[in-house]
């Protein structure tokens, strides 16, 4: 059983080289509970929490990071739209330019791992997740197949674990070490996402969504206190002005209980009448709702570069204007697969063969990570206008139109799809007798030719064994060679000349004409 086949079976094994958050015991008191800064978040303290970031304390910003996903419902449905965006595209792994068999060998044995990798879809997610943080950090769980050391796992860690020293690099906080420890060399996979040129602490998502996170819940919490106040109807009593202290008891409880049990009794003499201060409660003519509305569509527009497609009033989500915006979101995917194959190539590609096959590996010569982010033309399209550009004389490269359209070339192996053949024969000697042909349209009544008389032309003995073509150019030759036109046409001018010259007029010649074609 050779290596890669053994790496079939591994990852169903749960042995693993302990990896350095175990050895710090940073869960080593059961799970790590965040303090949740967004109770009662204000101006005052989300800019605090923000300002200890940029100094390197960022364990707040981050709780405060997952709390708005977590809390937020437009936030967490768009963010999860652009983080999984990435799992449309195919994959694959390419040997560097002009690749040795040494390289295209180990581009196999790469392409072939990551193949074998159970989870890879959910290692795409957790990369994307440093979308909204900035950077996200992967704990590589490496284990030996075969004396290789090959990942078996990438864990997920908060990014409230980490510290930021003075170079923006991370420190991993343990119970020893509160400050941060520098993180070991080939045990991580940090991926930093550049969404702007910044320092790493201010280069998340969340840092603007923070804001709007808040003035739209600040409005939720307004419309909610509205509505405690305002949004059951107002009831009024109304009664006579000889009404006694117990008749307005009775219209008081009366009152009471048509609010809570929607039935009383009180006197004919007396009237209810029910105010609803809440009925202009729509976004339209509300003002809590407004600022709400605004919110999210300022939401979406930051997260997948556009509001369309993301709205669900029904009044802005058309399908055409969508699927333009969609092309903003589509280079906003673009970017994002491109800065994680990257990372998969720099510190995970390469890691992996600096430990097992040459630590001194070129970084350029190594196999990398590569999205299909490629948009294919229209098929219909080319088919259509191709045929007509070569036609033409235009010369189209064969790889040009291949790349255009995703069509890979065919290997030796490969099932071909061929074209559809009517039955015809091709063998034009099989039939030697030609039936009577249809005579030409310039032929009139009269004409003498062979065709017209009946006469049967055998074109296959005199073609021997000749191809399609040039049987047809001599059939037609030979057709328009035995025509006399001019022997056809004389009678007909002869007598318009003669009809011509007896008349005085071209209204008298139009009318003897007439008479003596009818004649």
């Amino acid at each position: 059983m050779g290596f890669l086949d053994k790496v079939k079976g591994f990852f169903k094994v749960d042995e693993t080289e302990e990896t350095q958050t175990d050895e710090a015991n940073v869960t080593a008191t059961g799970r790590v509970l965040d303090d949740h800064p967004s109770s009662k978040i204000t101006p005052g303290k989300l800019k605090s929490i923000l300002e200890d970031a940029e100094n390197g304390d960022i364990q707040a910003q981050h709780q405060l990071f997952m709390d708005i996903e977590e809390q937020d419902s437009s936030i967490a449905a768009n963010m999860m739209t652009r983080k999984r965006s990435v799992l449309t595209l195919d994959w694959r792994i390419v040997e560097p330019r002009n690749a040795t068999p040494a390289e295209e060998k180990l581009q196999a044995e790469i392409d072939e791992l990551f193949y074998q990798y159970p989870n890879l879809e959910d290692l795409f997610v957790d990369l994307m997740d440093a979308v909204g943080h900035g950077f996200v950090a992967l704990e590589i769980q490496w284990a030996q197949v075969e004396g290789k050391w090959v990942p078996k796992g990438f864990k997920p860690c908060s990014q409230s674990w980490f510290n930021l020293d003075k170079q923006d690099n991370l420190l991993l906080r343990t119970p020893d070490n509160p400050m941060g420890e520098p993180l070991r060399p080939f045990g991580w996979v940090v991926h930093r996402h550049k969404s702007r040129s910044t320092q790493l602490a201010r280069d998340g998502l969340y840092r603007t969504l923070a804001w709007l996170y808040m003035y739209k819940h600040y409005s939720v919490r307004d419309f909610a206190e509205f509505l405690e106040l305002y949004g059951m109807p107002i009831r009024i009593g109304k009664y006579g002005a000889g009404a006694t202290a117990s008749e307005k008891r009775t219209l008081l409880r009366a009152l009471a209980e048509i609010g809570h049990n929607a039935a009383g009794i009180m006197p004919e003499s007396m009237q209810i009448e029910l105010h609803n201060a809440a009925t202009g409660t729509s976004a339209g003519n509300n003002p809590f709702l407004q600022m709400v509305d605004w919110c999210e569509k300022s939401i979406a527009r930051l997260i997948l570069g556009q509001t369309l497609t993301s709205g669900a009033d029904g009044k802005s989500s058309t399908n055409a204007l969508g699927n333009v915006h969609n092309e903003v979101r589509r280079d906003l995917m673009i970017s994002d697969a491109k800065q994680i194959a990257q990372t998969i190539t720099k510190q995970i590609i390469l890691p992996y063969l600096q430990i097992n096959v040459d630590p001194n590996i070129a970084p350029h010569r190594v196999p990398y990570f590569e999205f299909d982010t490629k948009e294919y033309e229209d098929l219909s399209i080319f088919a259509d206008a191709l045929p007509k550009l070569v036609e033409i004389g235009v010369k189209v490269p064969e790889t040009w139109a291949r790349d255009k359209l995703g069509i890979p070339e065919a290997q030796e192996d490969d099932e071909l799809l061929n074209p559809f053949q009517s039955e015809f024969k091709t063998d034009l000697n099989e039939d030697k007798t030609v039936k009577k042909p249809t005579a030409l349209s310039a032929h009139v009544m009269g004409c003498q030719c062979d065709g017209c008389l009946g006469k049967v032309v055998a074109l296959s003995a005199k073609s021997g064994e000749k191809d399609e073509q040039a049987l047809l150019d001599e059939s037609l030759d030979e057709a328009l060679e035995q025509v006399d036109f001019n022997q056809q046409l004389d009678p007909m001018v002869k007598q318009i000349v003669n009809v011509m010259m007896a008349c005085q007029s071209y209204e008298e010649a139009e009318e003897n004409w007439s008479h003596s074609t009818r004649n």
